[in-house]
């Protein structure tokens, strides 16, 4: 999800959801989760990643589990 967010920064929950085959509320409350841990952002329409979300984003990349 973090890598959706980064790839498309103020988008629809909506649109991400469809782009990814799922339903848009249990997204958006797995969006919330990151925001409430720090990781995104929310925008007057759709989200971004935080510093730290695009910290964690460049550690999973890293690893080879982004």
């Amino acid at each position: 999800m973090l890598e959706l967010i980064d790839d498309q920064p103020g988008v629809r929950a909506a649109e991400l959801a469809d782009h990814v085959g799922r339903e848009t509320q249990p997204f958006k409350a797995d969006v919330r989760k990151l925001k409430e841990r720090g990781l995104t952002e929310s925008l007057e329409t759709g989200y971004r990643l935080s510093p730290r979300g695009r910290l964690v984003l460049g550690r999973l990349r890293a690893s080879g589990r982004g």
